[in-house]
């Protein structure tokens, strides 16, 4: 493997390390506990990245991209809106301590509400094809998406991974409750009586 593509494979190993790590022990764990779960040296590390909030961003750039892809692929199917919703609320119950922590030093607002435009803007063309169908309310604006995506952020919370995989998806069908139509209900048609029959209760 050449020096190149061995950088690259380190880069990658404490990016998935670090969101493991950081989904089941928080935003504060050691960073040499990072660098040790990915097999590379701390030397390495900071080779890569300067700082924990530069490895937050990154796989804060990463988790997007594959939102981004995921919107490409799915650009002609009108479930993709729900799709992708599913898949951010599952993002935001791994990455959730990279959220809180960041937020909590309140010097990466900036960097924060631009990944937050890119999820917007990702979803405002699905959303768009939803509503086409008629899958979503009318009245449901792309400015919406900002209030929703802020709903699932708070509804996180702390604790276990799976708890916050819960309650975000909890989260998540109470909000789509809100902008989705009820389903159609069906015409009742009654049935033709059998051959014969008569509607007389005979005695």
């Amino acid at each position: 493997m050449s020096q190149r593509a061995d950088g690259r494979e380190n880069r990658l190993r404490l990016i998935e390390a670090a969101e493991a790590i950081f989904a089941n022990e928080g935003f504060d764990v050691p960073l040499e506990a990072i660098a040790k779960s990915a097999g590379v040296s701390r030397m390495t590390f900071y080779r890569h990245f300067q700082d924990r909030e530069s490895l937050c961003f990154a796989i804060f750039e990463r988790n997007i991209v594959k939102l981004e892809e995921m919107a490409t692929r799915l650009q002609s199917d009108p479930n993709a809106f729900a799709l992708l919703l599913d898949a951010l609320a599952d993002m935001f119950a791994s990455d959730y301590g990279l959220v809180e922590g960041l937020t909590r030093q309140q010097t990466h607002q900036d960097q924060l509400n631009s990944l937050r435009q890119r999820v917007v803007e990702l979803l405002s063309a699905p959303l768009v094809r939803a509503r086409d169908f008629g899958l979503i309310k009318d009245d449901f604006q792309l400015n919406d998406l900002y209030i929703l995506i802020d709903m699932l952020g708070a509804a996180v919370g702390v604790g276990s991974i799976e708890a916050r995989r819960a309650r975000v998806s909890r989260a998540l069908m109470i909000s789509t409750s809100g902008f989705t139509p009820p389903p159609t209900t069906p015409t009742f048609i009654p049935s033709s009586p059998a051959d014969g029959a008569t509607n007389e209760t005979k005695l």
